[in-house]
């Protein structure tokens, strides 16, 4: 039950409870999900990188490999081959720069002398370890067999990453230098991670529409109940079906079916209370009647006479109260209508019942008529009820108007109707609903009435599946109800939604 704000954190609260599952959900497991994605890139991020360098070193080292096969040995030394094209080795990437240094016992035979030898305290990376178990016999074997050292450094303000091979050659040590700018590493990260973060990102919302829309689908059987019990009269406190319901939802349904059920048992119990007591004080009533109406037979004084009149209509409105209390009390709608409906003709009971109303109406100055056609009209219903239901009306007309007049039966077919018109004041519209509500008595009525007439109208109607419907001034002279109810074999298997949903 909702309760009244007591501090400044309740709406929040209260806000946070009606926030949608699905982005419940999703606030829920999307932080975890972007630190599982964020890991996942650092990680893919780190190996690819590692992985990328690692063959873009290899791919130098066979540079400068190539690069120390072009030095050979001459009588003057140790010299790089004249005719050597150094475009084929520089000139490979046209975005990347590459820079060598060819030394022979420390004198530069060609290249960048500028160019940066490995640091001797630097924690230098050893790739193609080749262990040489047999004696060298040529220089194509030193080269192949010298261990490279791969490192970072600087030439012309640019970052380079850098090989050296270091071997002898007739006894003199040979140092070869090949180094290379970053852009094609670089651009080859960049893309990668590019293509990470974008397929993370696309990861992470595809997993929020698939919550989104999964958590929406998984529902809908509980966005159906909704509708059901959204369309429930105040009456209908029958259990609610756990057909097609999430398992994590039957605790709640089974909760509310409980609690229904002892709603169900409290409204029967007040039901049966009403009906023994209505019961109960028949006899007395009738009893009183009887001995006023005695009183009535003889020769009383005026006064004595007066009294006596006023018990006996003090004790005829009181057994008509108790009679509508007991119809009110045996009206059910969560066990009719298929339990006890059977075929009965509109047509005759709409002139049995008119019959019985006729010496009232002739009382109290009213032409009581039927319009009806020849051939029975069949509904499926409780003739008791309905009877109920039709002289409730017929009574209504007679005592809400003022001199003589007219009232009407009408009973049409397709769709089965029963109609009640009368020329009398008509009911105001700001009325029209709440005449319908148990003991409401509109302006202007006349002494004597309950205030159930239309109540037990309506809860008979709703019973029965039928559609109602009330016209007064201005759109008739008067006031006309017409019931339309469903026709032969519909009644007696309605649903419970097709019963409420009667009522419009």
């Amino acid at each position: 039950m909702p309760l009244l704000p007591k501090s400044a954190g309740a709406p929040r609260a209260a806000g946070l409870h009606r926030r949608s599952l699905a982005w419940h959900l999703l606030a829920r497991l999307l932080p975890a999900v972007l630190l599982l994605a964020m890991m996942d890139t650092v990680a893919t991020y780190v190996i690819t990188r590692k992985l990328s360098s690692q063959s873009y070193d290899r791919a130098l080292v066979d540079t400068a490999r190539a690069l120390a096969r072009q030095v050979t040995m001459t009588p003057q030394g140790p010299q790089l081959d004249i005719t050597w094209n150094s475009t084929r080795f520089l000139d490979v990437d046209p975005d990347e720069r590459l820079y060598f240094k060819v030394l022979a016992n420390g004198v530069v035979l060609g290249g960048r002398p500028e160019l940066a030898s490995p640091p001797d305290s630097a924690a230098l990376r050893q790739e193609e370890e080749i262990a040489v178990n047999e004696p060298v016999t040529s220089a194509v074997e030193m080269i192949n067999n010298a261990r490279p050292t791969v490192y970072d450094t600087t030439i012309d303000g640019l970052p380079v990453r850098a090989a050296t091979l270091r071997f002898q050659l007739d006894g003199v040590p040979i140092d070869v230098v090949m180094a290379e700018t970053l852009n094609t590493r670089s651009r080859f990260i960049e893309e990668v991670l590019s293509v990470l973060v974008a397929g993370q990102l696309l990861l992470v919302a595809l997993l929020g529409f698939v919550i989104v829309t999964g958590v929406r689908s998984g529902l809908d059987s509980v966005s159906r109940l909704s509708d059901e019990i959204e369309t429930r009269s105040i009456d209908d406190l029958q259990p609610i079906a756990v057909d097609d319901v999430p398992t994590e939802i039957t605790p709640l349904i089974a909760k509310t079916n409980s609690l229904l059920a002892r709603l169900d048992e409290a409204v029967a119990s007040q039901r049966r209370f009403i009906g023994h007591a209505a019961h109960q004080l028949r006899t007395p009533l009738a009893g009183l009647k009887l001995e006023s109406e005695l009183m009535l037979s003889r020769t009383l004084p005026d006064d004595i006479r007066q009294r006596a009149e006023r018990i006996k209509g003090v004790a005829d409105r009181m057994i008509r109260v108790g009679e509508q209390l007991l119809v009110l009390a045996r009206i059910d709608a969560n066990v009719r209508p298929q339990d006890s409906f059977n075929r009965i003709d509109l047509v005759e009971l709409a002139q049995e019942c008119g019959a019985r109303w006729i010496p009232a109406a002739r009382q109290a100055q009213v032409e009581l008529a039927l319009a009806a056609p020849d051939e029975p009209i069949w509904i499926d219903g409780d003739a008791v009820l309905l009877d109920q239901l039709l002289g409730n009306l017929i009574d209504n007309a007679i005592r809400y108007r003022q001199g003589p007049g007219n009232i009407v039966l009408r009973v049409q077919d397709a769709p089965p109707s029963l109609i009640v018109e009368d020329d009398g004041p008509g009911i105001g519209a700001s009325e029209r609903d709440r005449v319908f509500d148990p003991f409401y008595r509109g302006q202007g009525s006349v002494a004597g009435g309950s205030g159930l007439g239309l109540a037990i109208v309506k809860e008979i109607a709703q019973s029965h599946g039928a559609h109602w419907d009330l016209r007064s001034r201005p759109e008739f002279e008067g006031t006309r109800v017409s019931l339309v109810f469903p026709g032969p074999r519909i009644g007696t298997h309605l649903t419970r939604m097709a019963r409420n949903g009667a009522a419009v």
